[in-house]
């Protein structure tokens, strides 16, 4: 910015500036620096205006204008020049407002609030409603003889009938029978009280956020695909897989936690590509999957079979289908 004149009168620097401005040369007017020797109550001293040109590049032009104005400050363009500026004012303002009105600041704290608290939405709520009524009336997978409801529970949602099982050993039994329904069903049933309450825990946390972000229907599609990427390994796998102790699958196995782990990559993806949703998971989380995962296989592997029981298969099968749809659809989308 740099000083261009000293103009004494405020209507005749108003008219000059203005003029200035209808020609696109912005500036900046305050009171003028008056020697001390001028005496106090001077109308020099009230009355004389700085002008200051804001960009260095139009000064030869504001030079020129000056030289114009100070042959003939009273010609009618710069009287004009008062009305055409303030329209010129009043509009930047409104454009102004307008970008200002229409620019998304994102509050990262409200919306993880809005995302992490509140109601649960339906679908989550139903899932967890369902897993703890099958987990009650089939006595946590445990029904006694005399619990024929829990019986049937059992027998039903299970990855495989297990009187076929038992007979022949193939996992898929019940599939080949056209009982679709057991890729999903594992997930209602639960082991323990601790083994279902915990899932709850995890799958109101992360199952609130995922379903509020992308909606209830593309919310279903992705807790049915991520069951079949977690259920059917978990299921069809054998003992030991590709000779090496401790990557085994079984279709004995109950819990939703490989859902669970497919919701975490999901939304550990979508949250990386996009990170302006104001959400990432913690640190801690991450570490906590990872605890999981190296606890359940080595459990396995070097215990006989963890006394954890875990569904290792499962979790990781879940962990690595949630990811990848986090990665097609996310990544798709941009």
């Amino acid at each position: 910015m740099r000083s261009l004149t000293t103009i004494e009168g405020k209507s005749d620097a108003e008219a000059f500036v203005a003029y200035l401005l209808t020609l696109g040369i912005s500036t900046h007017v305050e009171p003028a620096s008056i020697p001390s020797d001028v005496p106090s109550g001077s109308p020099q001293r009230a009355d004389t205006w700085e002008v200051w040109i804001k960009s260095e590049d139009r000064l030869s032009q504001a030079k020129e204008e000056l030289f114009a104005f100070q042959a003939n400050p009273k010609d009618p363009k710069y009287l004009s020049a008062l009305r055409q500026a303030n329209q010129i004012l009043k509009d930047r303002r409104e454009e102004a407002r307008l970008r200002q009105r229409n620019i998304q600041t994102p509050r990262l704290d409200s919306n993880r609030s809005s995302m992490l608290s509140g109601r649960l939405p339906p679908l989550t709520l139903t899932l967890i409603i369902l897993c703890c009524v099958f987990g009650l009336l089939a006595n946590f997978s445990n029904p006694s003889r005399e619990n024929r409801l829990g019986e049937s529970i059992v027998k039903q949602l299970k990855f495989v009938d297990m009187d076929l099982y038992a007979k022949d050993k193939d996992p898929a039994a019940s599939l080949k029978k056209g009982e679709f329904w057991r890729v999903l069903t594992p997930a209602f049933l639960h082991g323990s009280p601790i083994h279902l309450l915990m899932n709850m825990f995890a799958l109101a946390s992360l199952g609130r956020l995922v379903e509020k972000l992308v909606g209830l229907r593309r919310y279903a599609m992705l807790l049915v695909l991520i069951a079949l990427g977690s259920h059917l390994p978990q299921g069809l796998l054998g003992e030991d897989l590709f000779g090496i102790k401790g990557i085994s699958g079984t279709p004995n196995f109950v819990g939703i936690s490989g859902v669970i782990m497919g919701l975490f990559g999901y939304i550990a993806i979508k949250t990386n590509i996009h990170p302006e949703l104001g959400f990432s998971l913690s640190p801690s989380s991450y570490l906590m999957v990872g605890f999981l995962l190296v606890v359940g296989f080595a459990g396995e592997a070097f215990g006989g079979r963890s006394d954890l029981h875990m569904a290792n298969v499962a979790h990781l099968g879940g962990l690595v289908t949630g990811a990848i749809l986090g990665f097609l659809i996310e990544a798709g989308r941009g």
